[in-house]
């Protein structure tokens, strides 16, 4: 019951009913991870959708021959979106940075639970959209200020 209640205040499952939620619970495989691991790695194919349970977890990309930190994930943060879309690989590596638990579930499960939760999948496609338009617009106020910065 808890881990329904946790993905009840995930944006991506916040209109899904109770019987949805405890289906999709079911559909997920729970991972943990220790500080330093790695949960996907930059140009590996990920073909799952990803809830951060609990713990922290950084998003880093190379540039050149650097690791540079795009972001830290807190609680309830998804990560791998785009893979549910359309076919590909992680654009960013994620690590562990405290002890994490990590709910996952592969693209074909997903796509199996939304087709048997037409309800659920009415839902869901909305929010997936509207959260992906939020890190869009994060990501464009990024670029803008890494050009501002650089221009000084």
């Amino acid at each position: 019951m808890e881990d329904v209640n946790f993905l009840k205040n995930v944006t991506l499952f916040a209109e899904f009913s109770p019987d949805e939620l405890t289906a999709l619970r079911r559909s997920m495989i729970a991972s943990r991870f220790g500080p330093g691991d790695v949960i996907l790695e930059e140009g590996n194919a990920n073909r799952a959708l990803h809830i951060l349970k609990s713990g922290r977890i950084r998003a880093t990309r190379r540039v050149q021959d650097r690791e540079v930190s795009l972001c830290d994930l807190l609680e309830g943060q998804t990560f791998g979106e785009l893979s549910i879309i359309e076919d590909g690989v992680a654009s960013a590596t994620l690590r562990a940075v405290t002890d994490s638990e990590v709910f996952s579930m592969p693209m074909q499960t997903l796509a199996t639970f939304l087709r048997e939760h037409p309800n659920a999948a009415a839902n869901f496609w909305p929010a997936i959209a509207v959260d992906l338009r939020r890190r869009l617009l994060q990501t464009n106020d990024l670029v803008r200020s890494y050009f501002e910065i650089n221009r000084a």
